[in-house]
């Protein structure tokens, strides 16, 4: 009997698969070699490259492909959702909160971003109480964001001989990164923190028995959190996590983060920032309207020095991050996201009036 569900998956996984790969190498080809005949010239009249790539028949194929790919992945016969509403009473019955390792806050209130949009075309996004398990469903069916290597190998950057005694995971899903930095980190404690109660659920639930007696996860706003201690952390993190706020909630996270670290203490969020290339540029702008991710363009346009420094850091630095081997290289074999880590240092001393 075939597998109609393990079918569609493999099917969808193939068409991303050509159109992250060949579709995307063509796109390049054939934009390089259009401007090139029309003599323009991409990094001195923008106007006129975003005219040309914009009617371009091989990027509206791969727009639409990307759009709905994402669609049929989470909403179609086999999608996703239905494949996880068909499994609800077992999944909720596995996920029982874990009172040692777990904080729950009945009187949260989500903000109004957080429920008013589909991310990544999820539909209710992370609010439900299967939100969870449909978010793990999706990142195991591959892709980077899937690999427990991504995790593993952003927490050893961030560490970066570091040994800190506390740490705080923000934005933490369903655990996998706040797992990863307590195994990278033997000696620290690990606190992982998001809104989604059901993505905090599944996280205690499946938290590795090993490390269960430094993880502790937690239900908060990060933006509007007022109970966490001052100067409690020697290192923050996020991974994709600013990439999904508003302007205001993104200032207010990296103000509350200088808040949470001890002097001296580091802020390392892994996130996408867009790339030069103009043509992936507009491919970074495209994919946050077709995937629902409205607020990567207030992360693109932060001035995140400014922002920064307010929030009592010395300084930014941004550091491209390759995800996979060759994920740098250019001209990019693959369309991928434009993965950065944004590092700052809480200043030790504040700074002098002039």
């Amino acid at each position: 009997m075939i597998d109609e569900a393990a079918a569609y998956a493999r099917f969808l996984a193939a068409c991303r698969g050509f159109w992250a790969g060949p579709m995307f190498r063509a796109l390049q080809r054939q934009v390089a070699t259009d401007a090139a005949t029309q003599r323009i010239d991409s990094s001195v009249d923008q106007e006129a490259f975003h005219a040309l790539v914009a009617r371009h028949p091989t990027h509206a194929m791969f727009g639409w492909m990307e759009r709905h790919l994402q669609h049929l992945k989470y909403s179609g016969r086999w999608g996703l959702v239905p494949m996880v509403n068909s499994q609800r009473d077992a999944l909720l019955a596995g996920s029982a909160p874990d009172d040692a390792i777990l904080t729950l806050d009945s009187a949260l209130q989500p903000p109004a971003y957080w429920l008013e949009h589909d991310i990544h075309q999820h539909p209710g996004g992370l609010s439900g109480a299967l939100a969870g398990f449909v978010y793990k469903a999706a990142t195991d069916q591959g892709g980077v964001v899937g690999r427990p290597e991504l995790h593993d190998l952003f927490a050893r950057a961030a560490l970066d001989g570091r040994a800190p005694r506390r740490i705080l995971d923000l934005g933490c899903g369903f655990g996998r990164s706040t797992v990863a930095f307590a195994a990278a980190a033997p000696n620290a404690s690990v606190v992982g923190a998001d809104l989604s109660e059901s993505c905090l659920r599944l996280a205690a639930a499946q938290a590795p028995a090993a490390l269960r007696g430094r993880l502790h996860y937690r239900q908060m706003d990060a933006a509007a959190e007022s109970t966490a201690a001052e100067a409690s952390y020697d290192l923050v993190t996020s991974t994709m996590l600013l990439h999904e706020l508003p302007a205001a909630a993104l200032e207010a996270v990296i103000a509350q983060t200088g808040r949470w670290l001890r002097p001296g203490g580091v802020s390392v969020h892994l996130d996408f920032l867009p790339p030069a290339d103009p043509l992936l540029r507009i491919l970074y702008d495209g994919h946050s309207l077709r995937n629902n991710e409205p607020f990567m363009r207030d992360l693109a346009n932060a001035d995140l020095a400014d922002a920064h420094r307010r929030a009592g850091f010395d300084g930014v630095e941004i550091v491209p991050f390759a995800e996979a081997e060759g994920a740098l290289d250019m001209p990019a074999a693959r369309w991928r996201l434009p993965w950065t880590m944004i590092v700052a240092t809480k200043r030790t001393s504040q700074p002098e009036l002039s």
